[in-house]
């Protein structure tokens, strides 16, 4: 029985997040806890979806047992007023609150971390060499990183609408990964690739899309990670309409994402060619034989978020970060 007195809780805020995340141990990680969730060992229920004052509010549960660890995150917020994101991560044995973390920065680790996981599962060992990329925010950058941890990429090309930010991103992020990124003046142009990576918040409640599947090369693999809401869009229907193999994390996608609900009333959603990555991860099964345009659809799940805090927690322990204090105490009968 755990003493009286409980244990304490980590406490990390988005820098000490930030600096405990490694993309080479998160994507290790994230696939472990997915392989977990395919064999059984994962319990978990679609996210909370509730309107508030102030725009949206989610909240999203899991058990990995395997991690022996449980936890949520949840985050509120508008795109006008911004958006707060916290994890609170427990020992799944004991209950132990073991940590409460800003989970800002973490969601787009995680995001781009699921996203090189399933490149690297789809593409296997072919041989890639460039990257095309629509968007310059956050998740463009997180993604475009753990793409480049899992493929050899030596040229990157990069598109937003706002010729400063794309030029900014072309800058930090050859500096960062040590690879030719450069900006172009057309979403068409940066998706002439054999990656694209489709991170935007396009399309709200107005259809307009990032991506067209007309742009796409015929060996193209895309990893698409906005539309996560009805109202959202980011690829159009001849994207899906063109794959001979669609991946998506998971099922929840058909009620969520924008690009899905209108794929689906296309008729460009074909379900015998959609898998989720969990079981693609467990059973090895090659999702992609040769050539032929493939997809990667992301909208996010609680797993990812609970097995990366877990990692981040790991790391944080570790090297000395955040502070301990007391926060919610047993109380025994």
């Amino acid at each position: 029985m755990p003493n009286e007195n409980g244990s304490p809780t980590l406490m990390l805020n988005g820098d000490e997040v930030r600096a405990s995340i490694d993309m080479a141990r998160l994507i290790e990680d994230l696939g472990e806890g997915l392989r977990s969730e395919a064999a059984g060992g994962v319990d978990t229920v679609p996210r909370i979806n509730l309107a508030s004052r102030a725009g949206f509010f989610r909240l999203m549960p899991a058990v990995v047992g395997s991690l022996d660890v449980m936890g949520f995150k949840v985050f509120n917020g508008s795109a006008a007023d911004g958006v707060r994101y916290l994890i609170a991560l427990y020992r799944a044995s004991t209950g132990e609150l073991l940590s409460l973390m800003d989970a800002s920065y973490l969601t787009a680790a995680r995001t781009g971390a699921t996203t090189g996981l399933a490149t690297q599962t789809i593409l296997g060992d072919r041989d890639v060499a460039d990257v095309g990329v629509i968007g310059s925010g956050l998740e463009a950058r997180t993604n475009l990183e753990a793409v480049c941890s899992v493929l050899p990429i030596r040229r990157v090309r990069v598109f937003s609408p706002n010729p400063a930010r794309r030029a900014a991103f072309a800058t930090e992020m050859s500096e960062q990964l040590g690879v030719d990124v450069a900006a172009v003046d057309s979403a068409e142009e940066a998706a002439d690739a054999s990656v694209v990576v489709v991170a935007t918040n396009t399309g709200v409640d107005s259809n307009v899309v990032a991506l067209r599947g007309a742009w796409l090369r015929d060996d193209t693999h895309v990893n698409s990670i906005g539309s996560t809401m009805p109202g959202l869009r980011e690829i159009d229907s001849d994207t899906f309409a063109r794959a001979g193999s669609v991946v998506v994390d998971t099922d929840h996608v058909r009620a969520e994402s924008g690009d899905v609900l209108a794929a689906i009333a296309d008729g460009a959603w074909i379900d015998a060619k959609v898998r989720c990555l969990p079981d693609v991860l467990a059973d090895g099964a090659a999702v992609r034989n040769g050539h032929g345009v493939s997809v990667f659809k992301s909208v996010g799940t609680a797993t990812q978020d609970v097995v990366a805090a877990a990692s981040v927690f790991a790391v944080a322990r570790a090297e000395g970060r955040g502070r301990f204090t007391r926060v919610v105490e047993p109380k025994f009968f």
